[in-house]
């Protein structure tokens, strides 16, 4: 049996990897798959002291408080930063590091100093929720469908700000990478071709997105079941 625990991206929750799970779970695996602080059904702790650092301990004290070894840890999207993170604090408990089309920062970086164009793109956050920006239009993503972009709006929360301002603490480790990128959406072109050149396996998908759980959930967990122990 495999542990797998799957860290969800921006404005999003544990709900985004609804039609992942069950086919890990099929398989004989175990799967845990929070929301990250502040996010989802944890939105109720928002506020303007939430960010990187604190996802990074919601995962790792995880793994820690459910002793968990030899974890297949997978981020989408922003939980790339996360999953870095956590493969740069407790490395000894992780088989293998999973980016789906995810950022793979360096130490010292931030989500914006990976990607520069999304602190144009999110702009300030609205006098409301100051501390965190609303969703922004799926369709800079790739996602068009109705269905999809229902999916992924109507149970979105705002994304704390420190998230993508907060700096990476540390990333060094050699747990074994994959990094699947969703070629359809050019965010993270770049990002896959330095995971490339640092030795990840990577899967380039040239029909899909950016919202890879839910777009093809068979597809990742197919990924996920081929690295099970």
């Amino acid at each position: 049996m495999t542990t797998y625990v799957l860290v969800h991206g921006s404005w999003s929750g544990g709900w985004s990897w609804e039609h992942v799970r069950p086919l890990l779970e099929a398989a004989g695996h175990r799967v845990l798959a929070p929301s990250l602080t502040g996010l989802a059904d944890r939105g109720h702790l928002a506020g303007p002291d939430i960010g990187l650092s604190t996802h990074i301990a919601d995962i790792t004290r995880l793994l820690q408080w459910e002793d968990l070894d030899d974890v297949v840890l997978v981020g989408h999207s922003y939980g790339g930063m996360v999953v870095t993170g956590v493969a740069g604090t407790v490395p000894e408990r992780l088989a293998h590091l999973v980016y789906l089309d995810a950022f793979r920062p360096e130490a010292g970086q931030s989500a914006f100093d990976v990607l520069p164009v999304l602190e144009g793109l999110f702009g300030e956050p609205p006098p409301e929720h100051p501390w965190g920006w609303p969703m922004i239009d799926v369709g800079v993503l790739g996602i068009t469908d109705p269905g999809e972009v229902a999916a992924l709006t109507d149970r979105a929360t705002p994304m704390p700000v420190l998230t993508h301002r907060e700096k990476l603490p540390a990333s060094r480790h050699t747990v074994p990478t994959t990094y699947v990128q969703g070629a359809a959406s050019p965010l993270f072109d770049a990002t896959a071709a330095a995971a490339a050149a640092a030795g990840a396996t990577v899967l380039t998908w040239s029909d899909a997105g950016h919202a890879l759980p839910l777009q093809f959930p068979e597809r990742v967990a197919g990924v996920l079941l081929g690295l099970a122990s």
